[in-house]
C-alpha cells in the first residue's frame, strides 16, 4: 500500500510528452469505506429544487431591477454632463484669452524695444552731429555770452540730495 501510494505521488509530479500518455484515471475513485463519502449522492427532493429555483429567479430580478436606470439617474447624469462640457468650454476660453494676450504683450514688447534702439540711434546721431566748437560758435552768433562772476549763485542743501524750484530764482 505504501509502496502504491508513492508511486502515485510520483505520477502526479512528473510530465509524460507526446500522443502516447496513458490514461491513468478519468475520475478519482469513491471509497465507501473511507469516512465521510458515500457510493451514492442523494439528490435533492422536488420541494427543495422549487426552492432553488425560486431564489434564482427571485436573485435574477434584483439583479434586474439593480441595473435598470430610471429617469432621475438620465437626468442627473445629463447635468453632470452638461456641467462638466461648460467648465471645458470656460476653460478653453480662457486659455485662449492668456494665449491672445501673452501675444500681444510679446508684440508690445518688440515695439519697446524697438522704439528703444530708435531712440538711441537718435540720441547718437545727435550727440555726434554737434561738437562743443560748433555750439560755442553758434552760442556766439546768437548773442549768448558766458555768465559774469556777479551772476552765479551758489546754494547750500543741507539735508536732501535735491532742491524743487518753485519760483524763478534770479527774481530773488
Amino acid at each position: 500500500m505504501v509502496e502504491m501510494a508513492s508511486r502515485n505521488r510520483n505520477q502526479e509530479h512528473t510530465y509524460i510528452e507526446g500522443n502516447t500518455v496513458r490514461r491513468y484515471e478519468a475520475a478519482p475513485r469513491r471509497h465507501p469505506e473511507m469516512p465521510g463519502r458515500s457510493a451514492a449522492v442523494p439528490q435533492p427532493s422536488r420541494e427543495e429544487l422549487a426552492r432553488q429555483h425560486e431564489r434564482r429567479r427571485a436573485a435574477r430580478r434584483n439583479c434586474q431591477r439593480a441595473m435598470a436606470v430610471n429617469r432621475g439617474y438620465v437626468v442627473f447624469l445629463t447635468v453632470v454632463t452638461l456641467l462638466c462640457f461648460a467648465v471645458c468650454a470656460v476653460f478653453v476660453y480662457f486659455q485662449a484669452n492668456i494665449t491672445s494676450r501673452i501675444s500681444d504683450i510679446a508684440a508690445l514688447e518688440t515695439k519697446i524695444s524697438e522704439l528703444q534702439a530708435d531712440n538711441h540711434a537718435a540720441e547718437s546721431r545727435l550727440e555726434t552731429s554737434m561738437t562743443l566748437e560748433e555750439i560755442k560758435a553758434r552760442a556766439g552768433e546768437l548773442g549768448l555770452v558766458y555768465p559774469d562772476s556777479g551772476q552765479i549763485r551758489y546754494y547750500s542743501v543741507e539735508s536732501s540730495d535735491y532742491m524743487n524750484q518753485y519760483t524763478d530764482v534770479a527774481s530773488r
